[in-house]
């Protein structure tokens, strides 16, 4: 019965699902509210409302040192807790895009102590949940391991306007700003990495298809609309038949040179691990590459798991790390 659901489109065939894709979930900082931000309200019944909360109104600054419930698979025995980021560290930088609106980012100074990293900068493309509020944990982790960070909002998530989440061209427009942006603010421009994480993989694949990073990592990547049609929907035309192109990384990314790094859970649940390889599969033999396969994460911060960082904070460090040591050292210090 499924299929049914496609005959108009099919019929009208130069339409594409490209305005229906992605399936965004943020929270606004203007929907914030009580409710929200209550772990008893009916919302989050499914969620975790550990990590799960929209607390923080358009009018209030983010707190980057605010205590979370740390799992102890995530400390280890390496870490008691996962540093607090200093307020003079953290630069808000409105991003201006297309239209006269400016969208929510910031750039995160590294604390320094790893000298190897002191330059580097992750340019973070987050999932697609509530926006940076809820992201805000995994910028720590970052900064724990010693990196610079810049991190921004979508459409629609968080504090950027406007309010209404992105259709696909507007998020691919809006990442070729923010890395714009982020080059101009990194230490060092040629040590830049394009980092995507969940949906976050389609405006980094952008990113990477349209400028030099000196490495690029998929974590729990969404990295192909294709993929995701022709395994979840019942159709027997291939999702390429529906779609521009426009999300394909297995397509945008078939010629790329740099350094490559694919993250992703064998029991993801969201974003099946076929995918991931399909991806890896189209990466060139002749370009540094490297896939690691965790084992039981979940796909996010939330869930009896989390996700990928959630399992070891330490281990997390050390996969990216030793990729760059051997794949990617133009990303160190020399």
């Amino acid at each position: 019965m499924k299929t049914l659901i496609w005959i108009p489109f099919l019929a009208m065939g130069c339409v594409t699902l490209d305005p229906l894709l992605p399936f965004f979930n943020p929270i606004h900082c203007s929907e914030v509210s009580e409710q929200t931000c209550d772990p008893d309200h009916p919302k989050w019944d499914e969620t975790d409302p550990d990590w799960d909360l929209a607390c923080v109104t358009c009018d209030e600054a983010y707190d980057w040192s605010a205590p979370h419930p740390w799992r102890d698979a995530t400390l280890g025995d390496e870490y008691t807790d996962i540093r607090g980021i200093p307020e003079e560290s953290v630069e808000r930088i409105p991003l201006p895009i297309q239209g006269g609106k400016e969208l929510d980012a910031y750039f995160i100074d590294g604390h320094g102590e790893v000298a190897e990293l002191a330059n580097t900068t992750i340019v973070l493309n987050h999932g697609n949940f509530i926006g940076m509020e809820h992201y805000l944990p995994r910028v720590r982790y970052l900064y724990e391991l010693g990196y610079n960070i810049y991190v921004w909002d979508y459409r629609g998530f968080g504090k950027s306007v406007p309010t209404d989440p992105p259709t696909l061209p507007q998020m691919m427009s809006d990442a070729r700003d923010a890395f714009v942006q982020a080059e101009s603010l990194a230490p060092d421009p040629d040590k830049l990495i394009i980092y995507g994480m969940s949906i976050g993989g389609m405006p980094a694949g952008e990113m990477a298809a349209k400028f030099k990073g000196c490495a690029q990592m998929f974590e729990a990547a969404y990295n192909s609309v294709t993929a995701k049609i022709e395994t979840n929907m019942a159709l027997s035309l291939p999702g390429s038949f529906l779609t521009s192109g426009m999300a394909e990384n297995d397509v945008k990314l078939r010629d790329t040179k740099t350094p490559t790094l694919i993250m992703h859970s064998d029991t993801d649940g969201r974003i099946h691990i076929d995918e991931a390889r399909r991806l890896f599969k189209k990466i060139p033999d002749d370009t540094p590459k490297e896939m690691v396969v965790i084992k039981g994460a979940d796909h996010g911060l939330g869930g009896d798991r989390g996700g990928i960082p959630e399992q070891g904070l330490a281990a997390y460090g050390e996969i990216m790390m030793s990729f760059l040591e051997a794949n990617a050292p133009g990303c160190l210090a020399d």
